[in-house]
């Protein structure tokens, strides 16, 4: 089941990730409908990616289940930044500018808001490295150097790639046409009363996050059933595993220990029986066995034993015997005297193969083995049956059994300890960065609590729609802070490069901003085309939170910098 799972999670990279590429480079060429502007961003994105994916190659040396589809997330992100600067180029070409010229303005107003959105992203995937799980700690490492990747390579790249492109085929630029667009006449119309838009938003906000809080005590996926893959065939696969329990006559789910000797093992058994005595360890427990249970110890002293009562069914005592019975016994006394000492050597390797390490050596390890009605798919049954095998006395040492029970149990405790950490982390990394670059209290504030806002309808909609927490989505509310900071950062320092002008801002990098959105949501949702449920989980969540934290950044954001714009006038 294990090797299913893991080869349809290496199938799913590869068309995942070719999907996503198809589809953002597709979404590009309709906003844009301009081919070299689409093989620009392509290539710096490119670039990135590359350079992402060969130091990681150089610094970690391989991916895991939960970073193989770190390409689609890096890419559906990390062309961010080239659409921002590309969007900005293109309407100032419209304006009537040089390429050069609007390659130079375009720099000097996207950089500071797309670095502020790229170290923010990298600062919540950054988080992840401190955290004690080794997939979470890779899966920040990738994405947090990823973004900067791609930040660093569109401002390197595409001025130069415009170029070359324009060199080899001017264009000239086309001024828009005058008056007032129908757009910027609908963000009025939108706009017109900023207080009821934020007073929307605050009851609705206020909502979520009493449904998400009611919730929260349930919130944790513990049936590890519903984390699984979805596999061809998977009916089968259960068919062919109950049936190898069936065949063994015990359950084949469990851990296993490795001692310093077999004396060392069978001492670890007789502690584990002694737990067995006592709940929850007797009704998840079936046993604990060593390679005794296939060649036993101690031979000789049974063997003579048994040479006792072959000598009690002497000739003599057998002629006084019924006559059918006499044959029974005369077939037993042959049995007893053919048993010999038996050597790990000639044992069946089917039966000597789970006591085997390794280097082949046989002896050291004790095997727990779970009821076949302890349902270990169950979190709390999960994770007493991994504790019983915890800290059992063996001497003066204690040892731990391990296993993939023990790993998963693991996971769901990293859960409980790591997600509010990391989370907590990620919002306060995200709040320094934006304050720090922005340099502008107010401001920062009001990006932040748009920021918050959206990540809290987030929770409550996830909440509404009984998505639960796991191993794997819990990282979409840390990353879901650094990449959504992103859209309000780009308008909230339009509106100061543009003197305050909150409505004509938003007409004018809006677009750019849900496009860059659309990617992302474009990265996330080609998870959901993933077999296995856990990754599927996480993209829903990422997708939510992309969808709350646009509305928050599009709509209670400007409401915001209108009601400050609105309350500075009416100081001077």
């Amino acid at each position: 089941m294990f090797i299913a799972e893991y080869e349809a999670v290496v199938g799913d990279v590869a068309s995942t990730a070719a999907l996503c590429t198809a589809l953002v480079l597709l979404s590009v060429i309709l906003f844009f409908r301009d081919v070299r502007s689409v093989v620009s961003v392509g290539l710096c994105v490119a670039a990135g990616v590359a350079l992402t994916f060969g130091v990681t190659w150089i610094a970690i040396g391989y991916l895991n289940t939960q970073t193989a589809f770190l390409g689609s997330i890096v890419v559906g992100n990390g062309i961010n930044y080239g659409l921002i600067y590309l969007a900005r180029v293109k309407q100032l070409r419209r304006a009537g500018e040089p390429l050069l010229t609007a390659c130079e303005d375009g720099a000097r107003t996207t950089a500071m808001a797309t670095l502020l959105a790229s170290a923010a992203t990298s600062v919540s995937f950054g988080v992840l490295a401190l955290a004690g799980n080794r997939g979470f700690r890779h899966f920040g490492f990738i994405g947090g150097i990823g973004m900067l990747l791609c930040w660093a390579a569109t401002f390197a790249l595409a001025p130069a790639l415009l170029s070359v492109f324009e060199k080899i085929r001017p264009v000239a630029p086309v001024p828009a046409a005058a008056g007032r667009s129908t757009s910027l006449a609908a963000i009025d119309w939108l706009f017109a009363r900023p207080r009821a838009i934020l007073a929307g938003f605050a009851a609705v906000t206020l909502a979520a996050s009493a449904l998400f809080l009611l919730r929260l005590p349930h919130s944790m996926e513990r049936n590890l059933d519903n984390l699984s893959n979805e596999l061809r065939g998977v009916e089968e696969l259960r068919r062919d595993h109950a049936r190898a329990q069936t065949s063994l006559g015990k359950s084949i789910a469990g851990s296993v220990a490795l001692l310093d000797s077999r004396d060392d093992a069978e001492r670890f058994c007789q502690a584990i029986r002694t737990r067995m005595q006592h709940a929850p360890a007797s009704r998840l427990i079936d046993g604990c066995e060593t390679i005794s249970s296939v060649v036993p110890r101690d031979q000789e002293a049974k063997l003579s034993l048994l040479r006792e009562v072959r000598a009690e069914l002497s000739d003599r005592v057998l002629a006084h015997v019924d006559p059918k019975l006499r044959e029974r016994l005369v077939s037993i006394r042959q049995d007893l005297e053919a048993q010999r000492p038996v050597s790990a050597d000639e044992a069946p390797a089917t039966l000597l193969d789970r006591f085997r390490e390794r280097d082949g050596n046989v002896g050291r390890l004790a095997v727990i083995t779970a009821r076949p009605d302890a349902k270990l798919e169950l979190g709390p049954n999960l994770q007493a049956f991994t504790d019983a095998g915890r800290g059992v006395p063996v001497g003066v040492k204690k040892v731990d059994a391990t296993g993939e029970s023990v790993i998963f149990a693991d996971l769901l405790r990293n859960i409980e300890k790591e997600g509010p950490r990391t989370t907590l982390l990620s919002f306060a990394g995200v709040c320094g960065i934006v304050l720090f670059l922005l340099r502008d209290a107010g401001m920062g504030a009001r990006v932040l609590g748009s920021l918050a806002a959206g990540v809290l309808l987030m929770g409550g909609m996830a909440a509404a729609a009984n998505l639960k927490v796991n191993f794997l989505n819990v990282i979409a509310y840390p990353i879901t802070f650094g990449i959504a900071v992103d859209y309000g950062a780009n308008i909230a320092v339009r509106v100061r490069e543009r003197g305050g002008r909150v409505l004509e801002s938003l007409a004018e990098v809006g677009p750019a901003v849900i496009l860059c959105s659309w990617t992302t949501i474009i990265g996330y949702g080609s998870l959901l085309l993933s077999l296995n449920r856990a990754m599927r989980s996480f993209g829903w969540y990422a997708i939510l939170g992309e969808a709350t934290t646009l509305l928050t950044a599009m709509v209670m954001l400007p409401a915001m910098l209108l009601l400050a714009r609105r309350r500075a006038s009416l100081k001077a």
